[in-house]
């Protein structure tokens, strides 16, 4: 649950003993350099087909080595699919993991980074993708290449599909189709790599003009648009748990304390959605839920009220799908929406209308449910 709103291309060659200054050296590399580790079911937007995975690598550093560049190739065609350079690097686990004061960090002697690939739905899908690291040996002053991580991604298997846990018109759904947090989150504790906020996303509705998320003073609730709107459940299912009784935030003032993880979720409930999956809804209104625990809900039913509690900078629903009931050491699903209508994008305004079924949406796109 974190806060919301919140290439250049070296070409060069390898020379068999070449001791020029500069030159790129390509390294033999044992395939444990880098290794795909988590495999995610690709899912789809109204714009791409993507492919989320983490990648466990060597730590480069230790050998005086600066990542420059990520290159993620079709690895048949040896075509580059996608480049990643400075500043836009994933975020990148090692040792030492910054301190939480909830639980103990296990010490990990690899590094730890997380990919969507992103394939045009017009383009043809990859069997077969692999890496390749570009670094800049610091000592040596000269540049290295390193190649790995080739996997296949699993492309006969789909993603749950759900309603969506709103309705309406203009909403912003963030944070669940890019490489920033959520999908990055990794927890490394008692030998486990947990990543339970995977592909979660955050949402909020702007005005007409699609460049705004309140109207009025920023420290009061009522000022944002989507404060104390509807939530409805995602598929038939069973009410597992229910926290409530937590105050709200002011507005953008994250002015609430909070003593536990558990806290951050803020009121939250969970709804199990059958085939060992559950829904996460967190930071809703105090005393706003519409159900009890143990209540049998239908698709479409009210469960509760979108709210400002816990760890929350502004009005929004936190919502994900999960593998266990534990909402963060449980692993984050792939999820998309039954149908929406695109009609703008945030900041950029209003386009044509496109009803688009079965996918998530890219972030800042804005979106209408029936």
């Amino acid at each position: 649950m974190k806060k919301i709103i919140g290439y250049f291309l070296i070409v060069a060659f390898f020379l068999v003993g070449c001791k020029k200054d500069n030159a790129v050296e390509t390294i033999p590399t044992p395939t444990e350099k880098i290794e795909v580790l988590i495999n995610d079911i690709p899912f789809q937007t109204e714009k791409y087909y993507r492919i989320p995975y983490t990648l466990k690598t060597w730590e480069w550093e230790k050998e005086g080595l600066k990542l420059q560049q990520i290159e993620v190739l079709d690895d048949n065609s040896k075509l580059v699919l996608m480049t990643i350079s400075q500043p836009d690097l994933p975020f990148i686990y090692k040792d030492p993991l910054e301190p939480n004061p909830f639980f103990t960090y296990d010490k990990i002697s690899n590094y730890y980074l997380s990919i969507q690939l992103p394939i045009l739905l017009t383009q043809e899908k990859p069997t077969k993708v692999s890496h390749r690291f570009l670094l800049r040996d610091t000592v040596q002053n000269k540049d290295v290449t390193v190649d790995g991580g080739t996997f296949s991604p699993r492309s006969n298997e789909s993603p749950i599909v759900i309603s969506s846990p709103v309705k309406g018109d203009n909403w912003l759904f963030i944070n669940q189709s890019t490489l920033g947090y959520h999908f990055y989150v990794l927890f490394f504790v008692d030998g486990k790599i947990a990543r339970g906020e995977r592909f979660a996303f955050d949402n909020v509705k702007v005005n007409a003009e699609m460049n705004a998320i309140l109207n009025g003073d920023p420290k009061v609730n009522e000022s944002y648009f989507n404060y104390k709107d509807t939530l409805y459940a995602v598929a038939n299912g069973t009410v597992l748990s229910i926290k409530d009784d937590r105050a709200e935030n002011n507005g953008d003032a994250h002015d609430v304390p909070l003593n536990t993880i558990d806290e951050y979720g803020g009121n939250y409930l969970v709804l199990d959605i059958g085939g060992g999956r559950y829904a996460f809804y967190a930071h809703c209104v105090p005393n706003s839920f519409m159900v009890e625990i143990g209540d049998v809900v239908k698709e479409g039913d009210p469960i509760g009220l979108l709210g400002n509690s816990g760890n929350s900078d502004a009005p929004h629903l936190h919502f994900h799908i999960m593998d266990g009931t534990d909402i963060l050491f449980s692993n984050g699903l792939p999820f998309v929406v039954k149908k929406y209508t695109k009609v703008g994008d945030f900041e950029t305004g209003p386009t044509t209308p496109t009803i688009v079924t079965n996918s998530m949406m890219e972030e800042y796109s804005i979106i209408n449910f029936e």
